[in-house]
């Protein structure tokens, strides 16, 4: 695992890097304006999680996430750009790809499933 402070750091320097956005925020609500499908878009191809970006969009599954808090001036922390796992340090890229799939799934619905 990673300590709050180290998880901070390594944040705060892929920020730095223009690879997240602003990592010093609770806000968990994305504004109406956020371009959610240009996001998207830039992931299709990436090896790991392009295939689901990919049915996000060709499915036209991703919602409008609803709820979460708006807290100052600062979007929740998302991908900015795609990053290469070779630009990386093997500890960036962990935290990259966390972001990265909470993004994805946060656009997806409510995972619905049958009890047999």
């Amino acid at each position: 695992g990673m300590s709050p402070k180290k998880v901070m750091d390594v944040a705060e320097k892929l920020y730095s890097a223009g690879i997240l956005s602003y990592p010093r925020t609770e806000t968990t609500a994305y504004a109406r304006n956020f371009d959610l499908v240009a996001v998207l878009r830039e992931h299709v191809d990436q090896p790991d999680w392009g295939k689901t970006a990919r049915y996000i969009l060709s499915k036209n599954l991703f919602k409008q996430p609803r709820g979460g808090r708006q807290i100052g001036d600062h979007e929740p922390i998302t991908p900015t750009r795609l990053a290469s796992r070779r630009e990386l340090q093997p500890i960036e890229w962990r935290l990259y790809e966390y972001v990265v799939r909470h993004f994805l799934a946060s656009l997806m619905g409510e995972l619905e499933y049958r009890c047999v």
